[in-house]
């Protein structure tokens, strides 16, 4: 296993742009992206990184300045990453479909001192959303790609480093270099903080994990601005000097033709990227993926099975922005990996604790909320009285989640510690629910609510979309859960039939959404006896 990490703890480099130096000294000509407007190797990316690195400094960026960037999966993007970090800069991704109400918390927040976006995408004008915030935070606005404006370009700014003779100050490993702002289900975003040594831990952990190598290339079609396209593809893939092959705008035929024709090796991604590659009529075109790392929402274990059928070493992965990867190994059990979130990581520690008094740990099996600790866990939020919240005073982070541990060091995900269905006083757990009713062929996706009820505390309701013309009934589902044995006390009292289910930008269903929506309606479909 040792022989797959790039390099040993002991010689192991403390920033990123040490990293891409060792990969652009050794092999210049190897290719670090393929992106939608070409290819770009090693030595190109380093010298655009130190082009870009010297343009924001021309322009007074300071280490512990934020760089602000709301762009897709550009080369760009990627480029932006490196030079903030050269320089000690703080990157700042912001997704994409965020708009006024959003960035503008975000920007002003994270007190950005440069933004990036594009001109226009997909129809939308960046430049007309971010200017005026831009203007009034007194931030430098750059747009990339497009006509040329008012406000500066990337290229302009490619130029400006170029011509300038500044010095590029020294990065520091242990001070903020990340703020993430996650896209919860509820609330507004908590911009969460990563400093270079906890990002290239997580890593060096992943790489070992998966068992790759520099000549395993990695598709990646989630979000850069979302934890898991930042964490891979920005970052893993420099550690690891492989290819990265990125998609901007998610389409099940082009991400295909991608991986095969990159030969892409592995990918990460929430539920929607794995069952729209599996739905494709051709599967021996994906002969040369061999690892599907899937998480980021709820992963029904029929779609593990799936994917390991058609010799892809499928397993359900388990973290969040603030502690990336925490479990989910290539050498885990395959049975298991369809059933439980996979093994805790080497360098990674779990503990399940009693939901209602935390220092009460609880037995191997039995459901509490996990509690995680590792040297990639994140350095708090940048508001800092979200800290004691997060934090317990040992120093480990509450997830949030519910689940167990086995005695083999598997973790499994039972719920959110919200996502609790109380019904006349028995706690039900929304997941143990939605993994059978998706058993059903007949229903493509699913998430289970409660709503307020005055008799039962809390109605189950079942939100589902069907699979193709299917038009399931409650007694469909409540019959499969009959004869998966499971109690009546768990079985939906209401079914409501969408088209599609509210996600927000990491591919989880909006369940806030959906409660707002079905509290008090009633039902499109049919109502079952509680």
């Amino acid at each position: 296993m040792a022989s797959m990490m790039p390099h040993s703890k002991m010689d192991a480099p403390g920033l990123l742009w040490d990293y891409l130096n060792r990969v652009a000294d050794q092999d210049p000509g190897r290719i670090a992206l393929v992106h939608s407007e070409g290819r770009l190797d090693y030595g190109t990316l380093r010298q655009q990184g130190l082009d870009l690195a010297a343009g924001l400094v021309a322009l007074g960026v300071k280490p512990g300045d934020t760089v602000s960037y709301q762009l897709p999966n550009w080369a760009e993007t990627a480029v932006i990453v490196l030079a903030a970090m050269r320089i000690g800069a703080i990157c700042n991704p912001i997704i994409p479909i965020y708009r006024e109400r959003e960035v503008r918390f975000i920007l002003t927040q994270a007190r950005a001192r440069v933004v990036f976006v594009p001109h226009t995408y997909r129809r939308f004008d960046y430049v007309g959303l971010v200017d005026p915030i831009a203007r009034e935070l007194g931030a430098e606005l750059v747009t990339c790609r497009g006509p040329k404006s008012g406000a500066r370009s990337y290229d302009n700014l490619l130029e400006l480093g170029r011509a300038s003779s500044v010095s590029l100050p020294d990065a520091n490993p242990d001070v903020d270099t990340l703020y993430l702002y996650t896209s919860g289900t509820e609330g507004r975003p908590k911009g969460v903080r990563h400093s270079q040594r906890t990002l290239l831990n997580e890593a060096r952990s992943v790489i070992e994990a998966t068992e790759l190598i520099a000549t395993d290339p990695l598709f990646m079609g989630s979000p850069l601005s979302h934890i898991t396209g930042f964490m891979y593809a920005s970052i893993a893939g420099v550690v690891l000097g492989a290819k990265v092959c990125l998609q901007d705008i998610w389409n099940v035929p082009a991400a295909i033709d991608l991986i095969e024709s990159e030969g892409c090796a592995w990918t990460v991604g929430a539920t929607p990227f794995l069952q729209g590659l599996l739905e494709h009529p051709e599967p021996e075109r994906l002969n040369s993926l061999r690892v599907f790392r899937c998480g980021g929402a709820d992963v029904p274990p029929s779609l593990i099975r799936k994917a390991q059928a058609r010799g892809i070493r499928a397993m359900r992965t388990y973290g969040c922005s603030e502690h990336p990867t925490i479990s989910g190994n290539v050498a885990d059990d395959p049975a298991k990996a369809a059933v439980t979130d996979g093994r805790v990581h080497r360098s990674n520690r779990v503990r399940i604790v009693d939901i209602d008094d935390e220092s009460q740990i609880m037995a191997i099996g039995m459901v509490g909320e996990i509690q995680s600790s590792g040297p990639e866990v994140f350095l708090g939020y940048v508001d800092a009285t979200l800290d004691q919240k997060a934090f317990t005073s040992d120093g480990w982070l509450r997830t949030g989640d519910l689940g167990t541990l086995d005695a083999q060091g598997y973790v499994t995900i039972t719920g959110r510690k919200k996502d609790i269905i109380i019904r006349k006083g028995e706690n039900i757990s929304s997941k143990e629910i939605e993994d059978a009713i998706l058993e059903l062929p007949m229903i493509s996706s699913c998430a289970v609510i409660g709503v307020p009820d005055a008799e039962r505390g809390e109605m189950m309701v079942a939100v589902c979309v069907p699979r193709g013309d299917a038009r399931p009934g409650l007694g469909d589902i409540t019959s499969h859960l009959t004869s998966a044995g499971f109690a009546k006390q768990k079985f939906p009292e209401r079914l409501e039939l969408v088209e599609v289910l509210p996600m927000n930008a990491a591919g989880k269903i909006r369940k806030v959404d959906l409660r707002k929506t079905y509290s008090g309606a009633a039902g499109q479909v049919e109502m079952g006896e509680g």
